[in-house]
């Protein structure tokens, strides 16, 4: 008790709320005053850490929220625990794993959600199909068991499509799961090992823990999950025995003291508690990691826990703490330790003879995991196959450092009790073995694959997350390069270790993360919090995606819905399958209606909810309902046309705050497209109706036919999806809105290209489409579920249009119930969400960008709308503002540089309100479609407001147009005024990539071997073909850009640094005169710049100081290391001489 006085100030530093609640003396009273409580303060000599140790712990409270089989319910049990009892509506309830992170409560009374066993889960992560091709034994000839659930190994699920090709139910695990490991019982829990020769303490070697096998669990992998109502909440398991387990309820350090000292006393918490071999610790999930934290286990809460909402649980085991851990090759007498082990295992018996096979294998090796000399895991190691196709379609060096040197971990299970130690025992097996780099491997399981049943997976975790590379150019199909490189047929997702990074400890950010909206900007956020450069050293647990339709991806997709759906950004069907979304994020298939920000929840359809410590917002912009906002669209065009609004004032005791109405329901024949999911459910429809109104009065016919309305890009590739989709084009009708009725607004056609609109027009016409122009949509005539006729007003009059099915491309906004969620929250908004120019909103803990955004007005830059940029810039940008905020590291370096500071500005402080500069973003914007007429489309121009094409060509300093028609192929490329390709616009019969033209964006002609040049002298009749040329193939790859910065950080920027040495002299020589902004053109005037940006003097000065600096040696044995180092996805490249090399 007199240590109260050095001990209260230690913890006021971190928590003054103690004090203010119980007075100056809280410590010595908690330890006089509570003697039942068995709670100890532990302090190191001179009171420069405190402990405070409690026994009394809520039991019951944590079995009801948490998964505590893993730890034996934190007791010594006397008996087995019961099972909960549940029925098959509520069976994914009592896993605990359907959605480990999902805080979600539904209402029992409403009828509209649907039962557990109408549920769909989209897609989840499971091992690789060809993992167990070593066994000879085929799974596929064994009886499969009845599937239930477990209350205790329940840690993945597998997803297995019966009912729709494109989803994926849950099968439940096998019953046999329920019953507890043989030792589970006192005889096994009785079994105690001494510590040391010279400690008086004994140490219990719980048989459940070395038994419960860890399959990475489950706050690390996340499902798909839709909002459901179960018919009760399950019962929890309950354990009987008495208390294995004391709660650490403070900790604190000196500041001058480092907190990893902490551990010491953790050490000594057990000698205290000699009959406990648990520590429990409960944080905030925002709370910050801190080093101690390294030795604990997170523990998996339920998903229908109602107490501990934002909170995380936190256990040690004893062994953890001061055992002894080490690795060593298993050998046969193993085989009776590993059964016992396995026990509870998912495909026991195939990883058994995994096991058995790798004995006598000489490519395979297994090696098993020790705690205390007991073993407690179990991994098996084979070579990577395909090694090089691997690197190379992924975000990895070409070539290992030796050959032979990279594994695959075929299988690795391992007790969650000693996953703390899981990276020292990934750099023990790395030891062991002549491997310098293991891989992971694990891909989604489709429907008809040779599944396994379960992952086998406990270490993923202590990996890192590997990008995939976007694509990898083979110009002029590169015989060689075939051979070496081949084709990963189905993508998978793939975790990578070194020896040196297992050293690298991980730090959790267990915040509550929800992002609403699967948009390209909310997926580009993820992907960089995930696989961003934090990902070596940081990983974030509870992030949840809520999506409508969960991420857009889809298991089989239709040729036709892809080609419905027009290509923009990186994430294509196949990059979110190589991508470990599922793995680290819950996806919830639901919708928002409603942001408590007052609870920090938010709230569903259907009655869900799911609270947050952040919440970002990148809903998009979707196509709406006809009658989106029709009122409230037509009265504001009103108001801005002049006429006066009639509202009521708020003191008026008449007045009313506005609502917003309901969605309106969509009519069975009107489809409304937005994502790939959409295109292949729509085109379902679609069948089903023409099959269902067969040989009917309603059925599809040249006098009912199927309408496509829009003016957008959209529009024209669904209507080349409907005809890829058997449709004949005489059964399709096109109504283009063009111009639109908006008098102010531009009349350029949805290509700004006029050339490409003709020939579009043209096709449409020959394929034979009925086509109304300058025609926009009244309204329909409905009879039933079905629309029967549309109302369109032309200039000159009114047409009804009979209508077998609407593909609606209008009305472009903000989901209405998002939109209604951010209004009736608080949210400021005003022609979007208004956000600062850090992505922040009026609430801190809110954050949003997006085409459903616009910046403060304070900031004036109503033009710099974040629809006009790359929607992955703006994304990623976002993640870098968050991480500002929730890394660890970066927290730390603010707070180190706030202090330095002599003045403190509080976040509020006015210095925050005034005008700041907003985000520019330097990535181009790339469309690329199929049109009618299988026309292949693709425009690439510079990021911002698209400027009409007829504006255009009248500005200064335009640069150089480029066009080449070759058999009606048309390219259309243009340079700025320094010669850089900045748009290109290209309409073809054949196929080219995309995805190698859109790296010639910023390029200098130059880099082409003087591409305009050779253009003037019409050596270059076909721009296709010319950028297909094998000697380019080296431009479009990657890794090239990373070529270009280490050139121009050795060469030091030459042409940047004599336009800055210009732009020196010019602002030193004007110092006298009035104060002016020196500007760019300013510059180029003082320079006698007479065309594109160029003079003779500016280049002649280039010259010299590239000669200087020895530029063409530079450039030489950096390109020479780069060819080198990517030999093998260039061997058309001669070898450079080894004395660049250097």
């Amino acid at each position: 008790e007199e240590d109260n006085d050095d001990i209260v100030p230690i913890i006021e530093r971190h928590s003054p709320r103690l004090k203010e609640l119980y007075g100056e003396f809280y410590i010595s009273e908690l330890i006089s005053r509570h003697p039942e409580s068995e709670r100890v303060l532990l302090h190191k000599e001179l009171a420069v850490g405190v402990m405070c140790l409690n026994t009394q712990i809520n039991y019951e409270a944590l079995e009801e929220s948490f998964e505590l089989s893993p730890f034996a319910g934190l007791r010594h049990l006397d008996r087995p625990p019961q099972p909960r009892e549940h029925d098959s509506a509520t069976s994914l309830y009592a896993t605990g794993t359907v959605n480990n992170f999902l805080d979600l409560h539904v209402s029992e009374s409403n009828p509209d959600i649907p039962t557990m066993k109408d549920q769909k889960s989209r897609v989840t992560w499971i091992f690789e199909e060809d993992a167990f091709k070593y066994i000879n034994k085929d799974i596929e000839t064994r009886p499969k068991c009845p599937f239930t659930t477990s209350s205790q190994l329940d840690i993945l699920n597998l997803l297995e499509d019966d009912e729709d090709e494109f989803e994926y139910d849950i099968v439940n695990i096998d019953t046999d799961l329920l019953r507890l490991p043989r030792l589970f019982t006192n005889e096994g829990l009785m079994y105690r090992r001494k510590f040391s020769d010279d400690s008086k303490l004994y140490r219990v070697e719980s048989a459940y823990d070395n038994k419960y096998i860890d399959q990475e669990k489950p706050k690390k992998l996340s499902t798909v999950s839709s909002i459901f109502t179960p018919t009760k909440p399950p019962e929890p398991t309950r354990y009987s025995g008495k208390p294995n387990a004391f709660l650490l309820e403070l900790f604190a350090m000196h500041p001058d003291y480092d907190e990893r000292y902490g551990f010491d006393m953790l050490e000594v918490a057990y000698e205290l508690f000699p009959d406990r071999a648990y520590c429990v610790m409960c944080l905030p999930s925002s709370h910050t990691c801190f080093p101690l934290l390294e030795h604990f286990t997170l523990v998996t809460p339920f998903s229908f826990r109602m107490r501990f909402m934002n909170q995380t649980l936190y256990v040690a085991h004893i062994n953890c703490v001061r055992g002894d851990v080490s690795v060593r090759p298993a050998e046969a007498y193993d085989f009776p330790s590993l059964n016992r082990i396995l026990e509870h295992a998912p495909r026991k018996q195939d990883l058994l003879e995994l096991f058995e096979n790798s004995l006598t294998s000489g490519s395979l090796s297994s090696h098993v995991l020790l705690s205390q000399n007991q073993p407690i895991g179990l991994a098996v190691l084979g070579p990577l196959e395909d090694a090089t196709s691997v690197r190379t379609q992924y975000d990895l060096d070409p070539e290992a450092t030796r050959c032979g040197t990279d594994a695959s971990i075929l299988a690795c299970v391992m007790s969650p009790i000693m996953e703390p130690h899981g990276r020292w025992y990934l750099r023990d097996l790395l030891r062991q073995t002549q491997y310098s780099t293991l891989f992971w491997v694990c891909r989604l399981f489709a429907k008809g694959d040779a599944s396994p049943w379960r992952n086998l997976m406990s270490l993923a975790s202590f990996m890192i997350p590997v990008r995939p590379r976007r694509f990898l150019p083979n110009i002029g199909g590169i015989k060689e390069l075939d051979k070496v490189v081949k084709y990963i047929a189905t993508p998978f997702a793939l975790w990578s270790i070194k020896r040196s990074l297992t050293s690298m400890s991980k730090v959790y950010v267990n915040n509550s993360i929800v992002i609403v909206g699967a948009s390209r900007t909310g997926l580009a956020f993820l992907e960089t919090l995930l696989l961003g450069p934090t990902s070596p050293y940081l990983t974030f647990t509870h992030i949840t995606l809520v999506s409508h339709h969960g991420l857009p991806t889809v298991a089989d997709s239709a040729h036709a819905a892809e080609i419905c759906v027009p290509r923009e950004g990186r994430y294509t069907d196949r990059y979110l399958k190589s991508v470990p979304f599922y793995y680290y994020v819950d996806v919830m298939s639901a919708v928002m209606t409603q942001i408590d920000r007052k609870k920090k929840c938010i709230h569903f359809k259907g009655g869900g909810v799911k609270f947050y410590d952040e919440l970002v917002l990148t809903c998009g912009q979707q196509f709406q309902h006809p009658e989106y906002l029709k009122d409230s669209i037509t009265l504001a065009q009103e108001v801005e046309q002049g006429k006066p609004c009639n509202r009521i004032l708020m003191d008026n005791p008449k007045y009313e705050p506005d609502h917003v109405p309901p969605s309106p329901d969509i009519p069975n024949n009107v489809m409304l497209i937005n994502s790939l999911f959409e295109a292949n459910t729509c085109l379902r429809n679609l069948k089903r109706l023409i099959s269902e109104t067969k040989n009917t009065c309603q059925c599809l016919s040249t006098e009912n036919q199927v309408v496509v309305y829009g003016d957008c890009i959209e529009a024209y590739s669904c209507i080349s999806a409907l005809i890829e989709f058997g449709i004949s084009p005489k059964m399709i009708t096109f109504v283009e809105p063009f111009p639109p009725q908006d008098r102010t607004s531009l009349r350029v056609n949805c290509f700004n290209d006029e050339t490409v609109d003709e020939r579009v027009q043209a096709s449409i016409e020959k394929l034979g489409i009925r086509t109304y122009r300058q025609c926009h949509y009244d309204g329909w005539s409905q009879r039933g579920p079905r629309v029967e006729f549309l109302r369109l007003m032309s200039p000159l009059h009114a047409i009804h249009l009979p209508c077998f099915a609407l593909f609606y491309y209008g009305i472009k906004a903000i989901d209405l119930n998002a939109f209604k969620a951010i209004n009736e929250s608080g949210l400021v908004y005003d022609g979007g969400l208004v956000v600062g120019p850090k992505f922040d909103t009026n609430d801190p803990c809110v954050w949003a960008a997006g085409p459903c955004v616009r910046y403060s007005r304070r900031l004036y830059a109503p033009k710099e709308l974040h629809k006009y940029y790359y929607s992955e810039d703006v994304g990623e940008e976002l993640a870098r503002q968050f991480l500002k905020k929730l890394n660890p590291f970066e927290v730390a370096k603010s707070h180190m540089e706030s202090m330095s500071s002599d003045t403190l500005h509080a976040p509020s402080s006015s210095l925050f309100r005034k005008w700041q500069p907003v985000m520019k973003f330097d990535s181009p914007i790339v469309v690329t479609a199929t049109l009618p007429g299988e026309l292949h489309y693709m425009k690439l121009r510079k990021p911002g407001e698209d400027v009409p094409m007829a504006v255009q060509l009248t500005l200064p300093s335009q640069g150089h147009t480029l066009i080449t028609d070759k058999r009606q192929n048309y390219f259309r490329l243009q340079m700025n005024s320094l010669h850089c390709i900045e748009s290109i616009t290209c309409l073809s019969k054949r196929q080219f990539s995309c995805e190698t033209l859109a790296q010639l964006y910023g390029r200098h002609e130059a880099f082409f071997n003087n591409l305009l040049t050779r253009f003037k002298m019409n050596l270059i009749d076909d721009l296709y073909s010319y950028f297909s040329k094998t000697w380019t193939a080296a431009l479009y790859q990657e890794p090239f850009v990373n070529l270009l910065q280490d050139i121009y950080d050795h060469g030091g920027n030459t042409v940047y640094d004599v336009v800055q040495t210009k732009y020196n002299e010019i602002n030193d020589k004007d110092v006298t005169e009035p104060i002016k902004d020196i500007t760019y053109e300013d510059v180029m005037m003082a320079m006698d710049c007479k065309e594109c940006g160029h003079n003779r003097t500016l280049r002649q000065e280039t010259r010299i100081f590239w000669n200087s600096i020895g530029g063409e040696d530079i450039v030489n044995t950096h390109l020479a290391r780069y060819l080198h180092k990517n030999i093998i996805t260039n061997p058309h490249y001669a070898m450079p001489d080894p004395e660049y090399l250097k």
